[in-house]
């Protein structure tokens, strides 16, 4: 089970990064919902998803290391915020404020995230 979460997850931050890139807001907002079906479903793992969520940290892929450590953020906080604050100052731009206003929103206290 875990395994399909984390290819379900990673599929999902993959296209959610390259709609988002495209400016396919349609697409980009499905890639969005299933991320948080795969989100859901994790947090009803004994660990609420942390490992998986650990191992996407070093996915080559900018938008599946973001993606995972911005739910990664209530569960390992010191793990998740590195990783964004790499992907904020990428060159990337729309995925770079993404993560940018996660940790923003985050540190400020007002990003509610599935727990």
């Amino acid at each position: 089970m875990a395994e399909s979460l984390l290819e379900r997850f990673k599929e999902a931050a993959t296209s959610h990064g390259e709609k988002t890139s495209a400016g396919d807001y349609k697409k980009t907002n499905k890639a969005y919902d299933r991320m948080i079906a795969a989100v859901r479903a994790m947090r009803q793992l004994p660990d609420r998803g942390q490992a998986i969520l650990e191992s996407l940290l070093t996915d080559p892929d900018a938008s599946v290391r973001s993606g995972a450590a911005c739910y990664l953020l209530p569960l390992n906080e010191r793990a998740a915020i590195p990783i964004l604050e790499e992907v904020a100052n990428s060159k990337n731009p729309l995925i770079s404020l993404d993560a940018e206003m996660v940790l923003k929103e985050w540190r400020a206290g007002r990003l509610k995230l599935l727990t």
